[in-house]
């Protein structure tokens, strides 16, 4: 982060403050997608967006984490999403960005990404509140939103702090989110035994273990706190989907997702012709997917 750009966003949080002030509304509804990383939570991201008439934070917009609606306010240029990501990370300015300037500085959890008790206290929540149904009431539209380290392990406290707030799961094989949560491994640092994406609360005791189970851990530990988090609140609060099905039919599940959200669809024939690629294919030696197929299995994910 450079100098001049956070100097400029202290600046302009001064503004921000008067407008949240302005187009808060409180309980406006706010989508929060959730899963284990690279299980499809960045493709559900991408499509919601750029099918379904809901306000998202673009590129553009996330390089102004201490001002987000004064910078939503600026008449912007449409240009297209493009549906590919690199480790969850989309290109062009239109393109949804998981906000993680501003999760880390109104709730920064540095490695400790499951909070509980008083440990919730770093969580700004009048600060969230006000930023989140500022810009879901400016716009009139759902705000969809994707941060797994902020919200995965904290559902409850979004939806107790956020009466708006809904949830969206995506789930997917765990064999292949496995697969290539190792993958993202390797690409982000060269090595497979660092840890890549959210952190279990006891991943102390896991550093040690070899790299399939830490991720096989991981995958349950992240599922096990979504599934009852989410079995918790109302039905009307969440939905599920999987990946798989989202990959053979995307026109099908997006529109459910429309039925969820309230909204309505950009484009139904566009979308009902979109045609994806599904990554679930075998990409390593068949000795390392057996270990990656005992870690689960170790961890009750497959029998």
């Amino acid at each position: 982060m450079d100098v001049a750009r956070y100097a400029a966003n202290r600046v302009l949080s001064i503004r921000e403050r008067q407008l949240t002030a302005v187009h808060q509304i409180p309980g406006a509804p706010i989508i929060f997608i959730v899963g284990v990383p690279r299980s499809g939570t960045t493709l559900l991201y991408q499509l919601m967006a750029k099918h379904l008439d809901v306000t998202y934070v673009t590129n553009e917009v996330a390089r102004y984490w201490l001002a987000p609606l004064w910078a939503f306010r600026r008449r912007e240029t449409e240009t297209p999403i493009d549906l590919r990501s690199n480790l969850g990370r989309s290109e062009g300015t239109a393109a949804p960005h998981e906000f993680g300037w501003f999760w880390e500085y109104h709730a920064p959890l540095e490695s400790l990404h499951h909070r509980i008790g008083a440990e919730l206290g770093v969580f700004d929540w009048d600060s969230i509140r006000a930023e989140l149904e500022g810009i879901a009431g400016w716009s009139g539209r759902p705000l969809v939103l994707k941060s797994l380290v902020a919200v995965d392990y904290h559902i409850s406290q979004f939806a107790r702090e956020l009466q708006g707030a809904s949830f969206i799961r995506i789930e997917r094989d765990p064999r292949f989110t496995a697969q290539s949560l190792l993958e993202a491994r390797r690409k982000r640092y060269g090595d497979e035994r660092t840890w890549w994406s959210i952190r279990p609360r006891d991943v102390d005791a896991w550093l040690d273990r070899v790299p399939a189970e830490q991720v096989a851990h991981q995958i349950a530990d992240v599922s096990r706190h979504i599934e009852a988090a989410l079995a918790a609140l109302p039905s009307e609060r969440w939905l599920s989907l999987r990946y798989e099905n989202l990959v053979a039919d995307p026109g099908k599940e997006i529109e459910k997702v429309a039925g969820f959200a309230r909204v309505s669809m950009r484009n139904m024939t566009d979308v009902a012709q979109t045609k994806l690629r599904d990554a679930n294919v075998v990409r390593v030696a068949s000795e390392e997917f057996a270990v990656i197929e005992a870690a689960l299995r170790g961890e009750g994910l497959l029998r």
